[in-house]
Order: structure tokens, then sequence, then C-alpha cells
């Protein structure tokens, strides 16, 4: 397919899903949600076509944005915020547009590269603040994220199969072709067999970041979906994930998703969750060792090393981050993306840790705001646990906590915040977070179930989660 037929396709599209979203955001938000599962697919049969990356963001974030913004809602969802929240936002969106202006930045280029990375799915926590607002549009968002996990989870897990049975780079070839190189990070593979696999996303890592992002509508539904189909697949896909996720390749899978999921039974049944979550464990290890041909010694020693590794080693990279500045050299002048967009790109280098990359561009106050949005929205949902007690809504507070304690912490090893597709749904799960309490409000107006008077007393009273009463 030629550049003009590509160019005359894309117009064509861009015209066409512009005029149906402007006048209705919320289908930009959904039809956003349905095409992140392929979107990287889409870029990897499009290889190497430039600006293929960019395709979800102009066809449907970008309108949904310009679309709420003239909606008149955004008033209301930003009323909708706590006001310490906010300031902490302002404060981080203030940083990093004076570092913007840094004189010591890398080029026009690369800072506006490190400006759409940094700020431009923020608006997402007021689109999903103001699509939330009450049971039904919960789980109509939970469900459009719910239905398609299945289509890149068994794709992974086939493309692990096919490795196996025919050969690692001619299997992930026969997906995308000569982007199979790129996809799979050349080819790597480790010495206990795990194999790099990218689904249908650009690399494993985004492939390992949406299998995290999932488990919220999968663990949050629990309690407010009562259609019995839906109940059925998530029972199904909550394994599924788990399976996927350590058949990605991705050496973090085998922490990350204990982690998530131990932080959030714990969160819901304390030490019962912690038995639950061990015997889950060790189930789902035995199924992936017994089809992936993994070496389970081998698997072990990987990553007691590589815990050990990397707690050290990105200690020094943050160390080593602010040796060389406090200040900040200014908005992309350590953003990957950005890399192609410099004078030198050979010489272009970047910290693997977010932290260390949030110093080596915003400086020490930025990685204060960076820590402390983070920091709040997990301790904002384990307080809101508090409140809603055995609400149908808890185990969502509950899977939003373990979400956020989970990006806390992996970005500490990698910049994962900054990968589709969890740059987007970490800000619509936060909308989401602060939405919660309306949605039990509205509930309770309605009454569609009784709770405790205590635990919503702040709610009947109209006084916010935030002032704690």
């Amino acid at each position: 397919m030629t550049q003009v037929t590509l160019g005359i396709i894309g117009l064509l599209l861009l015209v066409g899903f512009w005029a149906l979203i402007l006048p209705r955001w919320r289908l930009g938000l959904e039809l956003y949600i349905l095409f992140m599962p392929i979107a990287g697919a889409v870029e990897l049969w499009l290889y190497p076509t430039p600006g293929a990356v960019l395709i979800k963001d102009v066809l449907f974030a970008t309108p949904a944005f310009i679309g709420f913004a003239i909606s008149g809602e955004l008033g209301s969802a930003l009323a909708g915020l706590p006001n310490s929240f906010g300031s902490i936002m302002l404060l981080f969106v203030g940083l990093v547009l004076v570092q913007a202006l840094n004189p010591g930045g890398p080029g026009l280029l690369a800072v506006l590269i490190g400006l759409k990375v940094w700020l431009f799915y923020v608006p997402m926590i007021l689109l999903g603040r103001a699509y939330v607002r009450d049971r039904a549009s919960l789980l109509r968002l939970s469900h459009l994220m719910i239905s398609l996990i299945w289509l890149p989870c068994m794709v992974g897990i086939i493309q692990w199969i096919l490795s196996l049975a025919l050969g690692y780079q001619y299997a992930i070839s026969l997906f995308y072709g000569v982007a199979a190189r790129a996809a799979t990070q050349n080819f790597s593979q480790f010495d206990n067999g795990l194999m790099r696999i990218p689904a249908t996303f650009s690399f494993p890592a985004q492939y390992l970041n949406y299998i995290l992002c999932m488990f919220v509508p999968l663990l949050g539904c629990t309690m407010i979906d009562t259609k019995q189909i839906w109940q059925i697949l998530r029972s199904l896909s909550l394994p599924l994930l788990c399976v996927a996720g350590f058949m990605s390749g991705t050496r973090a899978a085998f922490l990350m998703i204990p982690l998530m999921l131990l932080t959030y039974y714990m969160l819901r049944r304390g030490a019962v969750g912690i038995l639950w979550t061990g015997l889950l464990m060790a189930g789902l290890f035995a199924v992936v060792l017994s089809i992936s041909g993994i070496d389970p010694i081998g698997l072990f020693h990987m990553e007691t090393d590589l815990t050990q590794s990397y707690t050290v080693e990105q200690a020094g990279t943050i160390e080593h981050a602010l040796q060389l500045t406090w200040i900040g050299r200014g908005v992309g002048s350590d953003t990957g993306a950005a890399r192609l967009a410099t004078n030198d790109p050979e010489e272009f280098n970047v910290f693997e840790s977010y932290y260390a990359k949030t110093i080596a561009e915003l400086g020490l106050f930025g990685l204060v705001a960076v820590g402390l949005f983070q920091v709040y929205l997990f301790l904002w949902a384990v307080r809101l646990i508090s409140h809603v007690g055995k609400s149908p809504t808890a185990p969502y507070a509950g899977a939003m906590a373990a979400c956020f304690l989970g990006f806390l912490i992996y970005n500490y090893k990698g910049v994962i915040i900054d990968f589709d597709p969890a740059n987007m749904l970490y800000w619509l799960f936060a909308g989401v977070l602060f939405s919660l309490p309306t949605v039990e409000a509205v509930e309770l107006q309605h009454g569609e179930f009784v709770a405790r008077g205590k635990a919503f007393a702040f709610l009947r009273s109209g006084a916010s989660l935030e002032s704690g009463a």
C-alpha cells in the first residue's frame, strides 16, 4: 500500500471519527479503549510508517479531549477532585511547563515530544471523573475493557506455543514480518526458556502493562456486576490474565502480578486473602510451567538475582541522576521517544528508572511531585476502602489501590507509566477512583443496596472523603 493511499485513508478516517466524537466525547473514550488492545499490532503492520504510534491519539483521544472541553462538563469534573490532589497536580504540571522552557533543553521537537509523554493523557483524570456517574456507567466502562481481554492474551499464548513448535523467530515473523525483530527486542530469549512475546502490542512491556491494568475492571466488578454471563467471563479471564502475563516473557511479570493480587486480596480479606493468593499463584505457576517449557529452577534464580540487582542498581541510577543535576535538564532531555529528535541520537542516553528520568528532566522538586501524586492515589484508594466497608464498590477501590501501588513500585525499575497503554489507563483510573463516592451516593439515593450508616455518613452529609468526615 503506497504512502499516498495510506494518507487518503488516514484523512477520511480523521474526518469521520472527529465528526462522530466531537459532539459525543464519551464515544471517543470508548473507541480508544476498544482500539487499545490492537493498537500495537496496527503499528507493527504499518511498520516502518512514521507516526503510526499516534493513530489512537489523533483519531480518538484528541477529539475526545476537545469534545469534553466544549461539552460544559469540565467545571463539574474539576469540582469533583479533592483540593489537595488538585494542588499536587498543579505543582506537577507547572514544573513540567517550566522545564519545557529550560534553556539547556534538548531542542524544540524533543521538548514537544517530552511534553506529550508527560502531559497528554493527564486530562483522562477529568474524562474518567465525568464518565463514571453511577453503577451503569462504571459497568459500561469496565465491560468495554473486559470484552477484549481474550484477544491479546490468546494471541500471546498462541505466539508462545508456535514459538516452541516452529521456532521463535519464525513464529513471531508470521505475525509481524520485518517488524518482528523490533517487537521482540531482537528476538530476546533467556537460558531458562523465557521468550519476549509482544501479542498484539508493539513490545512485551506494553503487553504486560495492559495485563496489569486489566486486573482493575476484572477485580473491581466483583460485587457490582450481577449478570451471570459477565460473572463467568470475569472468572475465566482472571487466570487467563495471569497465565498470559507469565508467558509474556517479561521478567517483571513474575513479581508484579503476584504483588498486585496479594495487595488486592489482603486489603479485601486480610490473612485469608494472603492464603488465597498463595494458592492461586501456585496453581497458575504449575499450569504455566507445564505448557511453556520454562525451567522453574532457572526462573527462580533469575528472578532472585534480578530483584537484588535492580534494588541496588536503580538506587545507584537515581543517585547518579542527582549527581548530574538536581534542578533538571529540561523536558525531553531523558525521554526515549525524543531520541530521534535530537542532533545526536547515538549519544542520547536515557535512565531506565522513571524516578531517575524525573530527576534528569524535572529536578528534585519534580521527583517530589511525581512521588506525591502516586502515593496520594494509593492512600486515597485505601482510605476509600475503609469508608465504603462491604459495599459493592469496595472491590473497585481495592483493585485500584493494588494497581497504584504496583505502578509506584514498578516505576522504580523502569519508565513504566510512559508506555502505552498504562500512560492512558493510569490517569483514567485516577478519575474513576474519585467518582466512586458519587456512585455510592447515587446507589444510596436510589435505594439499590443498604449499607452501614456509619460507613456512608460522609456521603449523606455531603462532606467529601478528603475532609475525613
